[in-house]
């Protein structure tokens, strides 16, 4: 593989094959790619979206490197949030949105970033609720299984894609290796992925390689790229099941009813989520819109207007009574 030609060839717009895209998800994966080269990879394939067959070769490269995370036996599918951003402008709400479906029973994976890159990574938020994270996969599996939510930092997922990440901050760009981290499928057909994507423009391609992919999944634009939905205006969402893609909310124009947000800071994040959950304050709107989806995709309900009307009672399930 002369990593020269496979640069100059994304860089002339050119797609990249899935065995090309595999090989090479592989070598840089696995460290095995010259840190120059692999800064240059990375440039290249910020400025041009990978295509359908290089983000399969990608994904299927980084399947063969998760560890063996098992998803809890029980009626519901697992919901998996994924954090590798954090944010500047809002409250990280991830950790809300994990509590508020482990209230129904729903278990709940959260991978991602230690750390916020200069914001508030929902890690942060995470360990102002007593949520640490895991070290190793059983202590992974043991926590979906017995308390029902775990968070798994990217170095456990992936330490080439840890790695990856790393150099993210370095060259200070953003895209297709947090997107690829995004779009691992990191439990299989017993659970449903939450993809983000930073841009409405991105979504069309997103879906495809969900639809490609299989299994459940919601796409949405996240706030400021992460897997929740912005508090005050709904984005676009899109259900995937099984290869079949349907469009469940359309983007919002207009600001929604506030709510008494938190400041961005962690602690205030989290002392307000705590006090939410244990008081059962009014959710905002697209968190709300947010939870039924996710309800439904797990298997909760067998239709999502049933989802919609439980979430409208009071958003909460019977474990935050």
């Amino acid at each position: 593989m002369s990593y020269a030609t496979l640069i100059r060839q994304i860089e002339s717009g050119d797609v990249l094959g899935f065995v090309e895209a595999r090989a090479l998800g592989a070598a840089l994966l696995d460290g095995g790619v010259p840190e120059l080269e692999t800064a240059a990879f990375m440039v290249a394939f910020n400025q041009h979206d990978p295509r359908l067959d290089a983000w399969l070769g990608l994904h299927a490269a980084l399947a063969e490197r998760l560890p063996e995370f098992s998803a809890p036996a029980g009626l519901y599918r697992t919901v998996v949030l994924p954090a590798y951003h954090g944010v500047r402008s809002h409250p990280h709400l991830t950790p809300l949105l994990a509590l508020l479906l482990k209230s129904f029973g729903i278990p709940v994976l959260i991978h991602g970033v230690l750390e916020g890159g200069g914001g508030t990574a929902a890690a942060y938020v995470l360990r102002e609720l007593g949520i640490m994270p895991c070290g190793t996969t059983a202590q992974v599996n043991a926590g979906l299984r017995d308390v029902g939510i775990a968070f798994a930092p990217v170095a456990l997922l992936s330490p080439g894609l840890a790695s990856l990440l790393a150099l993210r901050g370095r060259l200070g760009i953003d895209g297709c290796m947090t997107q690829l981290a995004a779009l691992a499928d990191v439990l299989g057909e017993r659970s449903v992925r939450v993809t983000p994507v930073l841009s409405r423009e991105e979504i069309v391609s997103t879906q495809a390689v969900l639809q490609a992919l299989g299994g459940h999944a919601l796409l949405l634009q996240g706030c400021e790229g992460e897997a929740f939905a912005d508090p005050l205006l709904r984005p676009d969402r899109v259900l995937v099941q099984d290869g079949q893609a349907l469009q469940v909310y359309e983007a919002q124009s207009t600001v929604s009813a506030p709510v008494n947000l938190p400041a961005v800071d962690a602690r205030g994040t989290g002392a307000w989520i705590d006090a939410l959950m244990r008081d059962h304050l009014p959710l905002p709107l697209p968190i709300r819109n947010q939870l039924a989806v996710c309800l439904h995709a797990a298997g909760y309900t067998e239709d999502l207007n049933q989802a919609r009307a439980i979430t409208a009672i009071s958003g909460f399930g019977r474990a935050a009574a």
